[in-house]
């Protein structure tokens, strides 16, 4: 009985634990991420998307095409951020800064948005952008305009049909998904 009543306060006060610091994960840099997406005309929900799925909001994460950080920024776009800002070019160390990675990746991502706002489906564009660069989305861009009917006509998941790369359908759809029910936890 004693153990039973020893692992009835230890389980529940273990989970709240658990809980308390997955909160804590998927939390702690929601500040940085509401200015930077509010200085770069970003939904905060599609910013912290985006970063749920790029990194698991780890800072220090790299990929294997040499992406870093929280929004996995490239050293192509750090350094057009850097020049358009007039900055010096930014070290790798400083990538990982999570203000500084933050701020790059809702940069780029704004600037995404407003190329393609005139698109059918202007966040499926932007967020093909951030995964599979500029030529693809545009190329499947084009290809969801050829098709017959009124370009507004055209929803997301059509334009997200014609992508024939599925892990970057996937990437996209996952990020909207994740936007919109804003569920940050599983």
């Amino acid at each position: 009985m004693r153990r039973f009543v020893i692992l009835a306060v230890l389980i529940p006060g273990a989970l709240a634990i658990a809980f308390g610091c997955l909160i804590w994960h998927v939390s702690r840099f929601d500040e940085i991420i509401e200015m930077a997406s509010a200085r770069n005309d970003v939904d905060f929900y599609l910013a912290k998307a985006l970063i749920y799925e790029e990194s698991w909001f780890r800072a220090d994460i790299r990929g294997a095409a040499g992406e870093l950080g929280l929004m996995q920024i490239m050293k192509p776009a750090a350094a057009d951020f850097a020049a358009q800002r007039g900055l010096p070019p930014f070290s790798e160390t400083m990538l990982q800064e999570p203000r500084v990675n933050i701020e790059i990746g809702c940069w780029y991502l704004g600037q995404s948005l407003d190329r393609y706002k005139n698109s059918p489906a202007p966040l499926v564009y932007a967020l093909l952008r951030y995964n599979a660069g500029e030529t693809r989305a545009d190329a499947w861009l084009k290809l969801a305009l050829s098709r017959t009917g009124p370009a507004d006509a055209v929803s997301e998941e059509v334009c997200l049909s014609l992508v024939d790369f599925p892990k970057t359908r996937d990437y996209a759809r996952r990020i909207l998904h994740r936007m919109r029910s804003h569920n940050f936890i599983f």
